[in-house]
């Protein structure tokens, strides 16, 4: 199964790309890498011959995985919850391609997908230690609140249209600042996310998105820029009654999921 991007058929066709196996030929090498997860940068040279720096990122099952017969693999979730980013209004890296590879039982054996680079991009948690580590300053201090609001705001906008990331952690996030503009989030990694409109674990699968982002941010936030996080997500003024539960909730899913945050 061999999936492309409409804008990226062309392309593909024009260079053979036309089954799993020539793209993992392409961009992995004839003796393709057997570590579980293999991720490097490469080009695709476009139709007009400019040069697109890609992520490839495969997935290798040995002996071929079981527990994906007759369901997708990591690689092509994570290709359809970009293009949920991208209706929603969450930048993005954008998949490009994805493809798996089974045996004749239907058992999955390698999987990959494709995705754009953002240039000049860093982490979050590096980031902020580097770029926003002095709260006293003021170009820092505004940058600080600058991430906190766009963060709140695209976590509460995929939680509006019922979708949950399910592994929403600092290191999943990027940022792009080229000053005096500020900074921008990017998300990226999301092959576990999915739709929850109407099942009893809404509630569970939305505090671990938030606590998973207050996991890192009891690292390099306030406790003060803690709770404005969770206001902004909320789009209060104030740490009314929900706020404050909201607030003890993720702190009581942290200290139950992840107890030696604790010690």
């Amino acid at each position: 199964m061999l999936r492309v991007r409409n804008e990226f058929q062309q392309v593909f066709q024009r260079l053979g790309l036309t089954s799993c196996e020539s793209v993992v030929r392409h961009f992995a090498g004839m003796d393709p890498p057997s570590a579980e997860v293999v991720v490097h940068l490469a080009e695709l040279i476009r139709s007009d011959g400019v040069s697109l720096v890609v992520f490839y990122k495969q997935y290798n099952y040995a002996p071929p995985a079981w527990r994906f017969v007759g369901r997708p693999s990591k690689a092509w979730y994570e290709f359809r919850n970009y293009e949920v980013f991208a209706r929603l209004g969450i930048p993005s890296a954008g998949s490009i391609a994805c493809g798996e590879q089974r045996d004749g039982l239907g058992r999955l054996r390698r999987a990959f997908i494709l995705t754009r680079a953002i240039p000049d991009a860093l982490p979050l948690p590096e980031f902020f230690a580097r770029h926003c580590v002095n709260r006293a300053e003021g170009d820092s201090r505004r940058r600080r609140e600058s991430l906190l609001r766009q963060l709140a705001g695209l976590t509460r906008r995929i939680h509006d249209a019922s979708f949950f990331h399910h592994d929403l952690v600092w290191r999943n996030i990027l940022v792009t600042c080229s000053p005096p503009a500020e900074p921008s989030l990017w998300w990226i990694d999301c092959p576990r996310g999915g739709f929850d409109r109407w099942s009893p674990l809404r509630r569970r699968r939305r505090l671990k998105d938030l606590a998973s982002l207050d996991k890192m941010a009891s690292e390099h936030c306030t406790p003060g820029e803690r709770l404005r996080f969770t206001k902004l997500y909320l789009g209060k003024t104030r740490l009314d009654a929900e706020a404050k539960k909201l607030v003890r909730d993720t702190l009581d899913y942290r200290r139950t999921r992840w107890p030696d945050d604790w010690r």
